[in-house]
């Protein structure tokens, strides 16, 4: 029986948001309701966690007869999805009694239209819920400059300290003989807002930030970095309709 039917008028719409959720996982349970689509999950190393929602609203026609969860190999559909033309729209279907996900590609133009069928797999363990998390500062900042300043770091350090003070973002590279810091200032082309009473700090993995801010940025031109000293820092990149964020825990210096 088909318990739900979504349809996006773009395909590369979700690759991208697909691709963003396997900078964590290869593979994930994705809880389908009335109202939105929702993923959270951990990385095996539980450094990082990743937490999508999609609203009905960011599709156009959303059908769910009931609550169901779904869990799917996330990289496997990536790459079916790389076969997606622009012009093409897709839908999702899925049918509970065989626990089958059928995926549509349709070319309205062309009067073409290809479907994949995808079994799902057995539920991995307990479901996660997202934590909650309360931030001491937070900057809202150009996802392309926000990479640029890790990319950078990159061949200084594997981690940056990032700092957020009421009137700037800092992010520092240190590695034994050479340093790399980028300072966005308030009211500059780069940093669009920060709150901070004090400056917050912490370090990460350089890694981690590459990998997950790399394919995130595709989605949103601007990113909310959320912190607090020495805690795990939260990164959201809002979408249409929806909202992808992701946590990563410190490095302790």
């Amino acid at each position: 029986m088909e318990v739900l039917y979504i349809r996006f008028p773009n395909a590369d719409y979700v690759t991208d948001v697909l691709r963003a959720i396997t900078a964590v996982i290869e593979e994930g349970t994705f809880k389908v309701t009335a109202e939105s689509l929702r993923l959270t999950a951990m990385d095996p190393a539980h450094i990082s966690l990743v937490d999508l929602e999609l609203k009905k609203e960011s599709a156009e026609e959303y059908r769910v007869s009931r609550e169901v969860e779904i869990t799917l190999n996330v990289n496997d559909i990536v790459k079916l999805l790389r076969r997606a033309r622009r012009s093409e729209a897709l839908a999702i279907s899925y049918d509970d009694e065989v626990r089958r996900l059928r995926i549509s590609l349709a070319d309205v133009r062309g009067g073409k239209e290809r479907d994949f069928v995808l079994s799902t797999l057995e539920p991995m363990g307990t479901p996660i819920n997202p934590p909650n998390l309360t931030f001491e500062a937070w900057a809202r900042v150009s996802s392309d400059e926000f990479y640029e300043a890790i990319e950078d770091a990159k061949s200084i350090s594997d981690s940056v300290r990032i700092t957020i003070r009421s009137d700037s973002l800092i992010i520092l590279a240190k590695g034994e003989s050479k340093s790399s810091q980028h300072k966005f200032a308030k009211g500059g082309a780069a940093l669009h807002e920060v709150d901070a009473k004090s400056d917050i700090s912490a370090s990460f993995s350089i890694a981690y930030l590459e990998k997950i801010v790399r394919p995130a940025k595709q989605l949103s031109e601007e990113m909310t970095l959320h912190l607090s000293n020495n805690r795990p820092i939260k990164l959201s990149f809002p979408l249409s309709g929806g909202k992808v964020d992701y946590l990563i825990a410190p490095r302790m210096d």
